[in-house]
Parts: structure tokens; C-alpha cells; sequence
């Protein structure tokens, strides 16, 4: 995200008061899939995000096509290369972080 004006919006959700998991997972991800394709939001990766429905309709945050949108090949390629010089052995390259790195899927 390059420098400038921004401001932070966060859906805030009671699950407790849905009529299921995948109910608000669902409404959550409308509103992603507007905020992201419309007006070209970023997401906070500290939160919940990359909503994608499955082959099994079940719609579930943290999908790999779009974690691994986050960054350029560029700056993926970058960050290894600091990441092997600082871990040569891997042992902090696992979880979610390494989505964001993983090349995408055509």
C-alpha cells in the first residue's frame, strides 16, 4: 500500500447471533468481495480475511488464491532472501505468513 490518506474499517461480528457459522462467514465475505473488488481495499492481515467459498459450499477465511495476492513477486522474492539468510533452517517459515510468500496457482 503505497503512502498516503487511509482510514481502517472493521467488521465486527457477534457469531453467537447468527444463525450459523457459515452464516456470517457468508455476509462477511460480501462485504469483502466489495470492499476488495470495488473500491480496491486493502486487507488488514492481522484479521480475518481471503473469504472463499469452497467446492463444498462452505465458505471459510484465509484462502491461498488470495493470500498469495498480497505481495508482488518481488517483494515475495526479496523477503526470501532475508528470510534464508536469517532462518537457513526454516524453523520460523510455517503458518499463514508463508501463504502470503507461496506463489499463486494459475
Amino acid at each position: 500500500v503505497k503512502a498516503g490518506i487511509w482510514f481502517n474499517a472493521q467488521m465486527i461480528s457477534f457469531s453467537d447471533l447468527a444463525k450459523n457459522d457459515q452464516a456470517w462467514k457468508r455476509d462477511f465475505k460480501k462485504v469483502e468481495d466489495y470492499w476488495v473488488k470495488e473500491l480496491k481495499a486493502q486487507p488488514h492481515m492481522g484479521k480475518l480475511f481471503g473469504f472463499e467459498t469452497g467446492a463444498d459450499g462452505a465458505v471459510e477465511p484465509f484462502a491461498d488464491s488470495y493470500s498469495c495476492t498480497i505481495y508482488s513477486d518481488e517483494q515475495k522474492a526479496s523477503f526470501e532472501a532475508y528470510r534464508h539468510q536469517q532462518d537457513p533452517e526454516g524453523l520460523f517459515a510455517t503458518g499463514l505468513g508463508m501463504k502470503f510468500l507461496a506463489p499463486c496457482a494459475n
